[in-house]
């Protein structure tokens, strides 16, 4: 071999060496950390604008940059609303909004904040799941996940599109969406035909006519333009279950950020958090009952507390019906009850 091919070859080697090194040299301690959140709800929703924007530059900032959250609202990653917590524990993406409630048979325990009647409001609702958190109780139900934040909505209410809702007769025979088992078990008990429906498919079906109407929180009359396709909207007030709604993160992602990022998710979540979702919502849910009933066309009807306490009757078997459901599972329904501080036999 020539001294000069003998140079080229050692260039080569050497230069093949240099880029093999710029590859696969393992990340630097300031090198930039992404985690992908996906969510449902589009990117005009109040939760996405008044707490998952806030809080993605919140973490950005105390991370110094080094922790950066990329939003994917409106399922741009893929798949369905039910699929979003499933897929964060699979690992397909770091972190998701969603509702339990749309794979109700994962969250038994989680689910008890839909019995009716159980919390005064969505503050007091929130302080008991957070209560069930510290003491252990959902453990079971979050293999694999982080919770970030859980906290309860609004009140549900009840619209329809073509026949107003002033009581619990008027409720007989209608097919109404439901947004999780624990709502349709209390449609069904007062005589409505409940359908599972994400919110995300409701528009088109209340257009058509498919169904008469829902059972779902007062926020979505604004963050999915509900007012468009119903025109009657019965204020229930704490009668009915509230749905719950979290941030989860996968765990191995949580697990793979250093002591200082975990420290960073950790001190930007947990109930404060929570709260400051659920008051969003309550908010919002005014803005939205005041926004309709200044419309229109449109009716807003308050139940008087003769029907409140009509369908808080009709409604009661389901607490018994949900305890021996607990107890076939190995769940001790009584004691979750305790933590909320409800006693089923008074």
């Amino acid at each position: 071999m020539s001294k000069n091919s003998a140079w080229k070859k050692g260039v080569l080697a050497a230069a093949i060496g240099a880029l093999a090194g710029s590859v696969f040299m393992p990340a630097t301690a300031d090198a930039q950390t992404e985690l992908r959140l996906h969510t449902f709800v589009g990117p005009g929703h109040i939760i996405f604008r008044e707490i998952l924007e806030p809080w993605k530059a919140q973490v950005e900032e105390e991370s110094g940059g080094e922790l950066t959250i990329t939003l994917y609202p409106s399922m741009q990653l893929g798949g369905g609303a039910p699929e979003l917590i499933r897929g964060t524990q699979a690992g397909t993406w770091d972190m998701a909004f969603s509702l339990p409630g749309y794979t109700s048979a994962q969250f038994p325990r989680t689910q008890m904040l839909e019995l009716p009647g159980l919390a005064e409001d969505g503050i007091a609702a929130t302080r008991v799941m957070w209560d069930l958190i510290e003491g252990g109780h959902l453990e079971p139900e979050y293999d694999n996940l982080k919770i970030l934040a859980l906290w309860a909505a609004d009140d549900a209410g009840l619209y329809t599109r073509d026949t107003p809702i002033r009581g619990l007769d008027d409720v007989q025979g209608m097919i109404l969406r439901s947004p999780s088992a624990g709502q349709a078990a209390q449609l069904e008990k007062m005589g409505a035909t409940p359908v599972a429906m994400a919110i995300t498919e409701l528009y088109p079906q209340l257009e058509r006519g498919v169904i008469d109407g829902a059972m779902v929180p007062f926020t979505t009359i604004l963050d999915f333009s509900m007012y468009e396709v119903a025109n009657y909207f019965t204020v229930s007030g704490p009668v009915f279950g509230r749905s719950q709604f979290t941030v989860v993160m996968n765990q191995a992602s949580y697990d793979n950020l250093s002591p200082e990022l975990q420290a960073v998710i950790d001190n930007t979540t947990g109930i404060e958090m929570s709260n400051r979702a659920t008051q969003a919502y309550l908010d919002r849910a005014d803005e939205a009952i005041e926004y309709v009933r200044n419309m229109d066309g449109k009716e807003v009807i308050e139940l008087s507390q003769e029907e409140q306490d009509r369908i808080a009757e009709a409604l009661r078997p389901i607490y018994d019906e949900w305890l021996a459901e607990m107890e076939a599972q190995g769940i001790d329904g009584r004691e979750l009850l305790a933590v909320a501080g409800f006693n089923p036999d008074e």
